[in-house]
């Protein structure tokens, strides 16, 4: 019975291990990037940058260290920003770096009050524009 018990939890722990390697990545076709799209500069005193939109801490540049005036080559769906310091690809949360996009944004979809997305007024004001409608008109 015993046996029965740890072969189980062997078989979970093995499941576990191997999904955050499928969680990690991101496809291509799921990443956005506009010409002109760029990093201004840093926001906060150090910047982390990741090996992956999901991935792990690979270093911490200082502020004054850190490059401006770079390019976004992508944008994951998590909003992850990816540059190229020195040749290196690294992954920047944006909330660390000041940054502007170029172009249209992708259109902010919900659900408003009553179920209709034709209320643009107040703080609600562009939410709703370019999605399709949705309830009873």
């Amino acid at each position: 019975m015993r046996g029965k018990h740890i072969a189980a939890l062997c078989g979970t722990l093995v499941l576990f291990a191997a999904l955050p390697a499928r969680a990690a990545a991101i496809s291509d076709a799921s990443c956005v990037a506009n010409p002109g799209d760029q990093i201004l500069g840093a926001r906060t005193p150090q910047v982390d940058l990741y090996d992956a939109p999901n991935g792990k801490r690979v270093m911490t540049m200082d502020a004054d260290k850190f490059p401006s005036s770079t390019p976004i080559m992508c944008r994951a769906p998590n909003m992850m920003l990816e540059i190229s310091i020195n040749g290196t690809k690294y992954w920047v949360p944006p909330h660390m770096v000041r940054y502007s996009f170029a172009g249209k944004l992708p259109a902010v979809c919900r659900n408003l009050a009553m179920g209709s997305n034709q209320a643009k007024v107040g703080a609600t004001r562009g939410l709703g524009e370019d999605c399709p409608t949705t309830g009873s008109q």
